[in-house]
């Protein structure tokens, strides 16, 4: 079946191919719009600059806007062909997708600054969120959000009992240090201030307990806080070793099956670098999985197909069943 037109934009906007010259360019051309932005949102605020070069920002705005807006309605327009919107409301589901959510709030700053009186610095804010467009050409953050969304119930079990460690140390910090300083720790807030400062391992010395129970507690909450905010980087991590894996395994598995019986071939190559593309794996990693498998398809075929005095092949033929 002939792909059509909207099956092709799909496809265009989906990731980048490394064997289309136009790919490459449409998502250097999105890809350089979101940095150019960014940076001139950041010079912006600077008020000598942002008054000396106001057409240029106010240029670079409009034309960063026009292409994400224009991106933006070619990807509404193209979800029905998207595999994880196939079906009835396929573009409703497509833009209450958390990155399609990313795509409107790029565009949305310009309208808001042209048809209402928000604050510009609201705006400014928004603007900086075209950052998070990013992730579509970035395989580690991909990475990461798969990750942290995969994890999302260990990482709420940790967020919870760090949350209940922060108000117990803070309401034993205000009992021990309300008194002696009553400025410092006039209520729970402020002890809860001093207790996320301290878990957190920072101390800015701002705040600190005078009496001797309170520097007993403040220790023993400073070295728990190592512990508790060990925890979410250690999950993290390996999350992330065990996410490469599976791809890894995933690359493994697709090598095995297109080298099953068959040369590597430019096409096969092609077909593999797509799905490498796809997994996100390192040259280093694809190539290193590729002569694994090799090198182990060479030894079976050797041990299995040759002879094992004069190493010639054998070619073995059944003549009949009972023989």
């Amino acid at each position: 079946m002939k792909p059509t037109l909207r099956s092709k934009v799909q496809t265009l906007l989906h990731g980048v191919n490394a064997q289309s010259r136009l790919s490459l360019i449409v998502h250097l051309v999105l890809a350089s719009a979101i940095i150019v932005n960014v940076v001139s949102v950041i010079f912006d605020s600077v008020a000598v600059l942002a008054d000396h070069y106001y057409i240029l920002f106010a240029a670079i705005e409009i034309v960063c806007t026009l292409i994400f807006t224009v991106e933006y309605l070619l990807r509404v327009w193209s979800a029905p062909d998207d595999p994880r919107f196939v079906g009835r409301w396929a573009r409703l589901r497509y833009m209450a997708s958390p990155m399609a959510l990313i795509d409107l709030l790029a565009i949305l700053p310009i309208f808001l600054w042209l048809f209402t009186s928000v604050d510009l610095r609201f705006i400014r804010i928004i603007r900086l969120l075209r950052l998070l467009k990013f992730t579509r050409y970035s395989t580690g953050l991909e990475l990461m959000l798969m990750v942290f969304r995969q994890q999302l119930g260990i990482f709420g079990a940790a967020s919870a009992a760090l949350a209940c460690m922060l108000i117990f140390s803070a309401g034993a910090i205000y009992m021990a240090e309300h008194e002696a300083q009553p400025s410092k720790f006039a209520d729970l807030l402020d002890a809860l201030y001093w207790s996320v400062i301290t878990l957190a391992t920072v101390g800015y010395g701002d705040v600190v307990p005078v009496t001797p129970f309170g520097k007993f507690l403040a220790s023993v909450i400073s070295l728990t806080g190592i512990g508790i905010v060990a925890v979410p980087a250690g999950i993290l991590a390996s999350a992330f070793n065990s996410e490469l894996r599976r791809r890894e395994n995933a690359y493994r598995h697709q090598v095995s099956h297109q080298l099953a019986g068959k040369r590597l071939t430019e096409r096969v190559r092609n077909k593999l670098k797509s799905h490498q593309q796809e997994l996100g794996l390192s040259d280093e990693q694809a190539l290193s999985i590729l002569d694994d498998i090799h090198d182990a398809h060479k030894a079976e075929s050797e041990e299995i197909l040759t002879c094992p005095h004069c190493h010639q092949p054998l070619h073995l033929a059944v003549k009949d069943a009972e023989t």
